[in-house]
């Protein structure tokens, strides 16, 4: 055989290859954000069911939901969640330094 139909074998060898790899990637990839998009949407029943007392007509509208419009209202239960254990955090704060006070006060008082 001769170089030059070598070197067209190889390529055309290297190139099925690369080929075969990018297809396995994206199908990966697809493979991927559909799982992705699937978990969402049961967070989302899930969240419905401990917080909005599983309401089927809400359940149901789920299903006709986009996978955008499902990650938009989760950024919202995060934010919202992170808000609230924020504020928590901070009586908790509060909490422990009136209790400070209130030790010190009586230590002042005591003497």
């Amino acid at each position: 055989m001769k170089n030059s139909k070598k070197a067209l074998l190889i390529g055309l060898g290297a190139t099925a290859a690369i080929a075969a790899i990018a297809a396995a990637l994206a199908y990966e990839e697809e493979a991927v954000d559909k799982i992705g998009s699937y978990l969402n949407r049961q967070r989302m029943k899930n969240f419905v069911k401990d917080h909005l007392k599983g309401s089927q007509k809400l359940l149901r509208a789920i299903e006709d939901l986009t996978d955008d419009e499902i990650d938009g209202f989760l950024r919202v239960v995060d934010r919202a969640g992170d808000w609230k254990e924020s504020a928590l955090d901070l009586f908790s704060d509060l909490k422990e330094k009136a209790g400070d006070v209130k030790d010190n006060v009586g230590d002042k008082l005591h003497r």
